[in-house]
């Protein structure tokens, strides 16, 4: 019992968002936010050993989801691309995947959204 109380608190403890997603108030007909973070909580907690590699791996997700909820505009690209998504049959572990993706999609969004940053130029 001990172990599994101190997996949870360094799990938690990297997520640094974790009370905020948990707690996040999604209103009435919010499906997809609700689903977002009912996935986020179960792939959070359903990790055997938490190692460096798997503490990063929570930092990114935890850090997805929580831009997720809170920017409109990476809420909207993000549903959409959802959307698309298609899992096939050979997929065994559809929450992992779908972080995954969730994950893959914030990094081409953050280099798309950061090329459009303008610069101005002093002459």
């Amino acid at each position: 019992m001990g172990s599994s109380v101190k997996k949870n608190k360094e799990i938690v403890n990297a997520c640094e968002h974790y009370y905020d997603i948990v707690n996040y108030e999604i209103y009435e007909g919010e499906n997809i936010k609700q689903n977002i973070v009912n996935m986020y909580t179960d792939y959070v907690f359903s990790l055997e050993i938490v190692t460096k590699r798997e503490k990063e791996k929570l930092k990114e997700v935890d850090k997805v989801v929580y831009k997720f909820l809170t920017d409109k505009r990476f809420n909207r690209e993000m549903i959409k691309e959802l959307s698309n998504l298609r899992i096939s049959k050979a997929v065994t572990n559809v929450i992992e995947y779908v972080m995954n993706k969730m994950v893959d999609f914030f990094e081409d969004y953050k280099t798309v959204y950061t090329r459009n940053i303008y610069i101005p130029r002093w002459i």
